[in-house]
C-alpha cells in the first residue's frame, strides 16, 4: 500500500446488505405509491380543472349575455327618455304658447345670449303695429325707442332676478312712439336661457299726464302774472268777482270745509251731504251752503224737494234778504235722531233767480263774509260749502276761504287730468289742507294701489275710498244714506272721512275690496 492512501474499512456484512437492500425496496414501492397518488391527484385535478373552466366559460357567456341584454335595454330606456323628454318640452312649450296667445296682454321672448326674438304673441304685434311673425328674428334692442333705456332693466334683472313695472319708451315697426309699462322674468325657452317681457301700453295715460302738466304750467304761469293781492279780474262773461283777497275770512273756531271737483256726477254733493249728516251724529253744529248756483240739489239730499223755501243764496247775494232769513234746520229730515244740529242755506232752482244772479253778478266780499257771519250767527262748529264743479270763479273763491279743500274724483283718465289741475290751482292759492276722496271704485279694484297711485300722482292725502255702490247713488227721500246704513261700505268710509276732518286719530279704513290686504 502506497504512502497518503486511506486504508479501506472493513466490508458489509451480508445482513447489513439485504437490510439495506429492504430499505431500498420499500422506498422503491413509498415512491411508486407516491407516483400513483401523483398520477390520481393529477387526473382529479384536470378533470376538475377542466369543469372549473367550463363553468367559468358559462358564467363568461351568462355576464356577456347580461351586458349585450342590458346595454341593449338601457340603450331602449334612454331613448325612451330622450323621447318622454322631447314630448313633456313640446307639451310644454305648445301649452306656455297656448296661455301666451290666450294672455290679453303683449308678450315676447327673446334669448339671453342674444336678444334675439324667438316668440311674440298676437297682442305684441297689435302693439307694435305689425304682425307678430315680423317680429320673430329682430333683436329686443330695436324695439327700444332709445337702446340705452335696457341697460338698467338687464342690470336689475341680473341682481334680482326679475323686473316689475318699469316704464319705457318703445317704437312701432313705423317708428312711431309707444310707452309701455314692462315686468321681465328668466326662463328656459327651447332649452336655451330666455328672458320673457310682458309689456303693457300706457301711451295714453303719459300722454294725459303730458298734457295736464301743459295745462298745469300753463295756469301757473297765469297765476304768477295776476298777484293775489290785486283784482283778479275774472269775467266768464256773466259773472264778475273784483278781487280774490275778498275771500280772506277771519275763521275763529268754525271749521271751513269746501267740497269740490272737476266735473260733475262724481257724487260730490251726496258726498258733502252725508258727511254733514254724520258730522251732527256726532253731536256737531253743522251748516252747509249750496253754493253751486248753476246747477243745486243740496236741498233734495237733505229732505227739502218740494217743499217751499222762502229765501235762497240767490236772494241773499241779490241782496233781497238778509243772512238771518237763509238758514233752514233740517235736522229732522235727516231720517235717524241726531244729537247735533244740520242748517242748509239753500240755492235756488228758479230759471229766472239763477240766470238773475249769474247776469247781474256780485261781489266776491259778499259771498265769501257770509261763510263768516253764518258760523257766527249759528255758532257753528263746522261749516261745508258745496261747489260748482270745474274751476269757475265761486270755486276759486271758495277754495281761497276755504281752511280745508276736498277734491273729489273718479278713477278714470278725465278726472285725474282735472284733478290735477285743481290741485295746482289749490296750492298757488295756498289752501291751508288739502284732502282727496275717490269715488266709485270699482269693486275689482285693488284698495291700496289705487290709494298709493292717487296720492303719488297729485301729492295728496287720500282721506277716503268710496266703492261702486248703486244705492249710494238711487234717491229714496228717506234720509241720508249714512245714517240709516252704518254698516254699508260706504258709510265706514264717510265716517272715516269725518274722522279726518274732526282731527282725531284716523281709524284704518276696512279692506272692503276684494284682494285689498287687511
Amino acid at each position: 500500500m502506497s504512502t497518503g492512501q486511506a486504508a479501506p474499512g472493513p466490508e458489509p456484512s451480508r445482513d447489513e446488505l439485504v437490510a439495506a437492500g429492504d430499505a431500498l425496496r420499500r422506498r422503491i414501492e413509498e415512491l411508486e405509491q407516491e407516483k400513483r397518488d401523483l398520477e390520481v391527484m393529477l387526473e382529479t385535478s384536470t378533470e376538475h380543472a377542466d369543469h372549473l373552466a367550463a363553468d367559468l366559460e358559462q358564467e363568461r357567456n351568462d355576464l356577456a349575455t347580461m351586458l349585450a341584454m342590458t346595454t341593449e335595454h338601457a340603450d331602449t330606456v334612454e331613448d325612451e327618455l330622450h323621447e318622454n323628454a322631447a314630448a313633456a318640452l313640446l307639451k310644454s312649450a305648445r301649452q306656455l304658447r297656448m296661455i301666451v296667445e290666450a294672455t290679453p296682454a303683449p308678450v315676447l321672448i327673446s334669448r339671453l345670449a342674444d336678444a334675439e326674438i324667438v316668440y311674440a304673441n298676437t297682442m305684441t304685434g297689435t302693439l307694435l303695429r305689425a304682425p307678430a311673425q315680423e317680429l320673430l328674428g329682430r333683436r329686443v334692442p330695436e324695439l327700444y325707442f332709445d337702446p340705452v333705456d335696457r341697460v338698467p332693466l338687464l342690470k336689475a334683472l341680473e341682481d334680482q332676478g326679475f323686473v316689475d313695472h318699469q316704464e319705457v319708451r318703445f317704437k312701432r315697426l313705423d317708428g312711431a312712439l309707444v310707452w309701455v309699462d314692462v315686468s321681465l322674468r328668466l326662463l328656459d325657452f327651447n332649452d336655451e336661457p330666455s328672458i320673457l317681457s310682458a309689456l303693457h301700453d300706457i301711451t295714453e295715460r303719459k300722454e294725459a299726464e303730458q298734457r295736464l302738466q301743459q295745462q298745469v304750467d300753463e295756469l301757473r304761469l297765469e297765476l304768477e302774472e295776476t298777484s293775489q293781492s290785486s283784482a283778479l279780474a275774472r269775467s266768464t262773461g256773466t259773472t264778475r268777482f273784483h278781487n280774490l283777497d275778498a275771500a280772506v275770512i277771519e275763521h275763529g273756531s268754525t271749521r271751513l270745509i269746501a267740497f269740490h271737483s272737476f266735473r260733475g256726477g262724481n257724487g260730490k254733493s251726496s258726498i258733502a251731504a252725508n258727511a254733514a249728516g254724520l258730522l251732527a251724529a256726532q253731536g256737531q253744529r253743522v251748516g252747509v251752503i249750496d253754493a253751486d248756483l248753476q246747477s243745486p240739489g243740496m236741498h233734495v239730499l237733505l229732505g227739502q224737494a218740494g217743499k217751499k223755501i222762502d229765501h235762497t243764496l240767490n236772494d241773499f247775494l241779490l241782496g233781497n234778504c238778509g243772512l238771518h232769513q237763509l238758514a233752514i234746520d233740517v235736522t229732522a229730515g235727516l231720517g235717524q235722531p241726531v244729537p247735533g244740529q244740520l242748517f242748509l242755506v239753500p240755492a235756488s232752482v228758479n230759471p229766472g233767480a239763477m240766470a238773475q244772479v249769474l247776469s247781474q253778478g256780485y261781489e266776491a266780499q259778499r259771498l265769501t263774509q257770509s261763510f263768516h257771519e253764518l258760523a257766527n250767527l249759528l255758532q257753528l262748529d263746522v261749516l261745508l260749502i258745496d261747489t260748482h264743479p270745474g274751476l269757475n270763479e265761486e270755486a276759486l273763491l271758495t277754495m281761497r276761504a276755504a281752511q280745508t279743500l276736498i277734491v273729489v274724483l273718479r278713477p278714470d283718465a278725465q278726472d285725474f287730468e282735472g284733478t290735477g289741475v285743481t290741485v295746482q290751482v289749490a296750492r298757488q292759492l295756498e289752501v291751508p289742507h288739502l284732502l282727496l276722496v275717490v269715488n266709485q271704485l270699482p269693486a275689482t279694484g285693488q284698495l291700496q294701489a289705487v290709494r298709493a297711485r292717487v296720492e303719488q300722482t297729485f301729492g295728496s292725502e287720500v282721506a277716503a275710498i268710496l266703492p261702486q255702490a248703486a244705492e249710494f247713488m238711487t234717491f229714496d227721500n228717506d234720509g241720508l244714506f249714512a245714517l240709516r246704513h252704518a254698516g254699508h261700505p260706504i258709510s265706514v268710509a264717510l265716517q272715516h272721512l269725518c274722522t279726518r276732518l274732526t282731527g282725531a286719530t284716523a281709524p284704518v279704513q276696512p279692506s272692503w275690496i276684494p284682494g285689498s290686504p287687511a
